[in-house]
């Protein structure tokens, strides 16, 4: 391998009945859970199982909307459980660290819903209890329901990242600039609690917030949590060579990864930051079997409870396309759009009729990678051949089933991707920080605008 890091796996989850990882119907099918995912039962059952695997990261997606593009409502989503019933992840994370020696965890919160002061006590609260195992996803949200609960419209795409980035600055001075390192004392004998000389405000007033400080939480083992960006727009990238510790990349063609993947490390270089640092994992369908036979036939299997409706309504949300208005030999209307820029709606994309994406989403392998569908060894071998052609430093598997899919990933991928030197070397001890970084610091280098101003 190219990149002598070892590989770090996670688990890609929603605190949902109805997972968003192209399975969005498949808590019908008898092997799977996901019925009881409303029970703290059901999560640190799949904590532990996630550990005992050897896994490294448990991750939370998250919306705060209702896929209601589709048809122009959201009844299909209702119907089927699209990321329904969406409970709020951040309220599992202490469970499951305390059931958990090692396993890090990563959860998504919007900048454009949240309020910085608050959204940095409850990240210090979660990096205090996890002794330092957490990591934040910045995301601007894209939903026009959710935009609706708070009240609001659907902010333009490339402003959602303004309002993130001074989101960013306010809750990088609390993290990072409230509190000096030995403003805590703590001294029973003399009854000082902390030094007032070494607690600040931030007195930030600029274009969306006023924030006064200080911080409310002493410093906390990572101060600031690491720093996770999945967005893969142009806008997306330039704030993640400015912010991100960890991309989830948005795309799945191997060369197109390694040359987006290059381009943000060269700009992040461009901001004085050390590119090498950031790392980089992409999501993975998977469908393991002992035999190619016993492939097809959970293939097959997982079909029969699958809804293409489901998919089409997920996916009509996430690109900002309602494929209900087009006939099947009607193009794709490429246009700006305020969701994620999926390949659909991206300008540089090919014209694509509605058929095409109908006829896609007919599989319940459309956003499954025919690389990570077959027996241990042909995955594992396309695992390696994956690193080497993207550059990726690790992967998050999307499960069809749950428990299923983690469990054929223990019993039937890790042992060959072990025999490869593929899994297992990376960091179990420490900060989530310190595993990503191959100085094992704890907390934010120099180079990293949060950074800036810091006493």
């Amino acid at each position: 391998m190219s990149d002598p890091r070892p590989l770090l796996f996670g688990l890609y989850e929603q605190a949902c009945v109805g997972n968003g990882s192209s399975a969005a119907s498949m808590w019908t099918h008898p092997a799977d859970d996901r019925l009881s995912a409303t029970s703290l039962r059901y999560w640190t059952d799949q904590a532990r199982r996630v550990e005992a695997a050897g896994m490294d990261l448990f991750f939370f997606g998250d919306v705060l909307g209702m896929y209601d593009t589709y048809r122009g409502s959201a009844a299909t989503a209702i119907e089927t459980g699209v990321e329904l019933p969406a409970l709020d992840p951040m309220l599992h994370i202490p469970a499951l660290a305390a059931v958990t020696e090692n396993l890090a965890f990563g959860t998504t919160v919007s900048t454009t819903y949240e309020h910085p002061f608050a959204h940095a006590r409850r990240f210090s609260t979660l990096d205090h209890l996890t002794d330092g195992r957490i990591g934040w996803n910045v995301v601007t949200s894209y939903l026009p329901g959710a935009a609706a609960n708070f009240g609001l419209d659907v902010l333009a795409h490339d402003q959602r990242y303004d309002r993130a980035d001074e989101f960013l600055e306010v809750a990088y001075a609390l993290w990072e600039r409230s509190w000096e390192d030995d403003a805590f004392v703590g001294d029973k004998a003399s009854g000082l609690f902390a030094d007032p000389a070494k607690v600040h405000r931030i007195d930030h007033e600029g274009e969306h917030f006023r924030v006064a400080g200080p911080h409310l939480s002493t410093p906390s083992p990572q101060r600031t949590p690491v720093i996770i960006q999945a967005g893969w727009s142009p806008r997306g990238r330039e704030f993640a060579a400015r912010h991100a510790e960890l991309i989830f990349v948005g795309d799945s063609d191997p060369v197109a990864i390694r040359e987006g993947l290059a381009g943000i490390r060269r700009r992040a270089e461009e901001l004085g930051r050390d590119a090498s640092q950031i790392r980089a994992v992409v999501g993975m369908n998977l469908v393991v079997a002992p035999t190619d036979i016993a492939v097809q036939e959970k293939i097959d299997s997982l079909q029969q409870h699958y809804s293409p409706e489901a998919q089409l309504a997920a996916y009509a949300g996430w690109g900002g396309i309602d494929f209900s208005r087009y006939a099947d030999d009607e193009p794709l209307v490429k246009r700006a759009t305020n969701a994620t820029q999926t390949k659909e709606t991206r300008s540089d994309a090919p014209t694509l009729t509605a058929g095409d994406v109908r006829r896609q989403f007919a599989r319940v392998t459309a956003f499954a990678d025919d690389r990570f569908l077959g027996t241990p060894d042909r995955v594992a071998d396309a695992i390696g051949s994956f690193v080497e052609e993207s550059g990726v430093d690790g992967f998050l598997l999307h499960p069809f089933l749950s428990p299923a899919s983690v469990e054929d990933f223990a019993e039937l991928l890790v042992p060959a991707l072990t025999e490869r030197g593929l899994y297992g070397g990376f960091p179990k001890a420490g900060t989530f920080r310190s595993r990503l970084r191959t100085d094992r610091r704890d907390r934010l280098a120099d180079d990293h605008p949060a950074r800036a101003g810091v006493r």
